[in-house]
């Protein structure tokens, strides 16, 4: 009998506790959906801008007004301007399949793996199907595309890459704007001659000083050298790679000193201060030197010199001109929501970027320029010739690339010899391609 007890208390308390466990497994299940339903009228971006980016504050502005008509819809932010620090996080988040929603990226070499795991909304496509394809400007989408023709990537910038310069430390100095590298590095000797640090430049991002390896190879070759060495068909230790070694060590002696531990906003307030006469960086950082107190009378700037020979590949109105980081769409988070909070970004965009002094790659009527400058900016960018140069840091795969930003630093300052440059990057690349 008691034995009987025993069977029927334990089958009771076997019954109440699926019945418990099924009551909750219900509300866990509901309290997800209901969570799953919150989530999918909001997107989280991860972006690798500061605080006070343009392009951060317009699609800011722009998620605010979506809202009025979508009261569930938020727009969760986080990231940080620092590149590298960036970097490391969006890919924590991938690596432990936590993929933003949307996230900034180049069209490189990571992002490449991500298409060939199905991770990322194909833009052209959209553009495409939504009949929006043709407002963008054609080099704008250009530069997001991969060697397929596919973009994965949506330009959210359009600028130009120039050398500003300080009018009046060039006037006091009876100096003229460099047309060849021969002249830039006679004008950067005489600066420095005069007491006067020539180049400001931002060693801790890399890629400012990676900009230099890439211009005596753009300009002999085009991309082709580039394209060359990151397929395994040419080597840094070719004749144009030491060549564009030994230009980087010799402007390097005209940087700032301490450049290899300057920031890139610090680097800009030596130039804009007056610290510094020469600048290189690109259209998008206009309003930022003027907004730091340079005096817009004493701002201008020249575009990439050429080379002395007459075999150069590239015209004097080709050079460094780009969408910059894109924006790219998580294929598996891409709802209803993500579509059209999409198609009102591309609406809104142009005019509201453009009221920040910045160049939109969605063509639009802007008469309106913000400055003189601006306006000698747009007629360069309506010029372009067809040859348009590739950054190295977005073409790299992302061992090479590191070590590349790593070693570039030592060549800059005098620390590796061109020709110990070129050997180490070589085998980089090697272990890279193999691989």
């Amino acid at each position: 009998m008691s034995k009987l007890r025993l069977i029927i208390t334990l089958s009771m308390v076997i019954l109440v506790t699926f019945v418990l466990s099924a009551c909750n497994s219900d509300s866990d299940n509901e309290s997800t959906q209901q969570s799953n339903q919150s989530n999918e009228e909001s997107l989280f971006w991860l972006q690798a801008r500061s605080g006070n980016d343009d392009i951060l504050g317009s699609i800011e502005e722009i998620a605010v007004e979506f809202q009025k008509d979508h009261p569930d819809f938020e727009l969760e932010i986080d990231g940080t301007g620092d590149r590298p620090a960036y970097l490391q996080q969006l890919r924590t988040l991938i690596a432990g399949n936590k993929m933003p929603d949307m996230f900034d990226t180049d069209p490189d070499a990571f992002a490449k793996r991500l298409v060939e795991n199905d991770d990322l909304v194909n833009i052209g496509e959209f553009l495409e199907e939504e009949e929006l394809y043709d407002d963008f400007i054609p080099e704008a989408l250009a530069y997001q595309q991969f060697d397929d023709g596919n973009i994965y990537t949506l330009p959210i910038e359009y600028n130009m890459e120039m050398f500003f310069y300080n009018k009046e430390i060039f006037e006091e100095y009876s100096l003229s704007p460099p047309t060849t590298f021969e002249e830039l590095l006679t004008v950067s000797e005489e600066l420095k001659e005069n007491d006067v640090t020539p180049i400001a430049m931002g060693g801790v991002d890399k890629w400012p000083v990676l900009r230099y390896l890439a211009f005596i190879p753009f300009r002999e070759t085009g991309n082709d050298f580039l394209n060359q060495l990151t397929s395994g068909e040419a080597s840094m230790s070719d004749s144009v790679g030491l060549e564009a070694a030994e230009f980087v060590q010799e402007i390097g002696q005209y940087f700032q000193e301490g450049f290899s531990s300057t920031d890139y906003t610090t680097a800009r307030q030596l130039f804009s201060s007056g610290q510094t006469a020469m600048y290189y960086m690109g259209s998008w950082e206009t309003m930022n030197i003027l907004n730091d107190g340079m005096n817009e009378e004493n701002l201008d700037y020249f575009t990439l010199p050429m080379i002395s020979s007459t075999e150069a590949a590239t015209a004097q109105n080709e050079y460094f001109t780009h969408s910059g980081i894109g924006l790219a769409f998580n294929k598996n988070t891409f709802n209803e929501t993500s579509e059209e909070f999409l198609k009102y970004l591309i609406e809104r965009y142009p005019e509201i970027y453009s009221e920040t002094g910045q160049f939109s790659p969605i063509a639009h009527d802007n008469e309106n320029f913000k400055t003189s400058l601006h306006e000698k900016i747009n007629k360069d960018m309506q010029s372009y010739g067809e040859d348009i140069a590739f950054p190295w840091d977005t073409r790299l795969d992302p061992a090479s690339n590191e070590a590349f930003g790593n070693e570039i630093i030592l060549l800059a300052d005098g620390t590796i010899s061109p020709e110990e440059f070129v050997n180490n990057m070589d085998q980089i690349l090697q272990e890279n391609i193999q691989n």
